[in-house]
């Protein structure tokens, strides 16, 4: 594993405002809990020092859910996996391939169909400059089932310009050696985290090809509200034409559901700026009061009130267990780990939220349309009438297996759609 130069950690505590806590469920993948190998791919890019290109981390993360397990001839249960990893040039050409064995033994049964328990890979590769296909694959050498993903690899040369950054990247952990440089890290996948508490890093490699220069990093966190989470300036002295940037942020301070980071890194007139968005949504239990709370208050439609008002004053373990309970009961599949029913119930809560929210209105969920399209589904037909002479917007949804019509007019003419009462009862028959 390269090593990183190590230029700057440091903590920043948010000033944020304390408005609307979004705790939002992470949708993991479709084809993870289907019986391949799926798994989630990242890539960090970082500038070689000696300036002939850059020395990639290709990673790939595996739910232990998602591999088939043997109980071993020894004890516990064994796994045994491939991972493939080839680049082809423009013309096709294979430029590199490389296949990693691992084989690998769980104590328990329990384990084996664990989906907070994960299996990460990583390789080290050396590219030059240019533009590649990336080809992935695990094969579950137990079952013989495969998944794999293709990529573009783009890798500009970076040396052609005055002033040049990497990619954003967001690590969960970090080991360091007595010197302060980084040996070793673990990568978020889909920049998404599923807990709250704790810290992470961001980092990125900077390109000058001035040296002895003072240059200025800008941080500006902001969500989905253009709410600022982080806005920080950092400088200091370019001392080698390739640097390593770190900056740790405390998980805590940043409260709301989405985010988008802005780096901008100025050196003498030149300027170069990368974003990249990241998220904290809960996954299979939410794991703080203020996600929970909301998360049993977008159940309100399939638990009964009175559970409801029962959890409310109960502490955050009492909240999870009864949580977890309630869809344990209701899972269509238990022989799996992955719980169905859960699954896309709060991928309709999601849908609602990011659709159907307005500024000064009810939270997506809580409207009209977020209960109808939580309650029954997305609709097989919608027939939308924006700019109707003479008469409000208005929508209809059509549910032809359900037998079901609902009629939503906007009455405000600002996107908040109330269903029609005329249609009340069709909610209930």
């Amino acid at each position: 594993m390269r090593k990183f130069q190590f230029l700057l950690i440091i903590s920043i505590v948010t000033g944020m405002l304390l408005t609307n806590v979004y705790g939002q469920y992470y949708e993991k993948s479709k084809y993870s809990g289907v019986g391949i190998p799926f798994f989630e791919a990242g890539v960090q890019k970082q500038y070689k020092q000696d300036l002939s290109g850059y020395n990639l981390s290709i990673m790939a993360e595996i739910l232990y859910d998602d591999l088939t397990f043997v109980k071993s001839d020894t004890s516990g249960y064994d796994a045994d996996l491939e991972w493939l990893v080839a680049a082809y040039d423009n013309d096709g050409k294979v430029v590199f391939s490389r296949t990693i064995n691992k084989k690998f033994n769980v104590d328990n049964y329990e384990a084996t169909n664990n989906r907070n328990l994960n299996l990460v890979i990583k390789d080290e590769l050396d590219f030059k400059p240019g533009v590649y296909q990336l080809l992935m694959k695990t094969t579950d050498l137990i079952t013989n089932k495969s998944a794999q993903r293709k990529d573009e690899l783009n890798l500009p040369d970076y040396t052609s310009k005055k002033l040049a950054m990497s990619n954003i990247s967001f690590m969960k952990n970090v080991d360091m050696d007595s010197t302060k440089h980084v040996v070793d890290f673990i990568p978020t996948f889909g920049d998404n985290f599923t807990i709250r508490s704790g810290s992470f890093y961001v980092y990125f490699d900077l390109y000058s090809s001035k040296t002895d220069v003072p240059f200025e990093i800008h941080y500006f966190m902001k969500d989905e509200k253009n709410i600022p989470g982080i806005d920080t300036v950092v400088t200091g002295n370019i001392e080698k034409q390739v640097t390593s940037h770190f900056i740790r942020l405390d998980r805590s301070n940043l409260i709301r559901n989405r985010y988008n980071l802005e780096v901008t890194v100025k050196v003498n007139k030149e300027e170069v700026k990368e974003t990249q968005p990241l998220s904290f949504y809960w996954s299979d239990v939410p794991s703080t009061v203020d996600d929970i709370d909301l998360a049993l208050k977008q159940m309100t439609y399939i638990m009964n009130p009175d559970s409801i008002k029962a959890n409310k004053n109960k502490s955050l373990s009492e909240k999870q267990k009864a949580f977890k309970q309630f869809w344990e009961d209701r899972d269509p599949n238990k022989s799996t780990a992955k719980n169905e029913l859960m699954n896309e119930y709060f991928r309709r809560v999601n849908y609602a939220v990011e659709n159907f929210s307005r500024s000064f209105s009810k939270d997506g969920w809580q409207t009209d349309r977020g209960r109808i399209l939580i309650k029954f589904g997305f609709p097989d037909d919608i027939e939308r009438h924006p700019f109707e002479m003479g008469s409000l917007p208005f929508e209809v949804w059509r549910y032809y297996s359900l037998r079901k019509t609902f009629l939503f007019h906007d009455r405000t003419g600002f996107g908040d759609y109330y269903l029609h009462p005329d249609y009340l009862d069709v909610e209930f028959q």
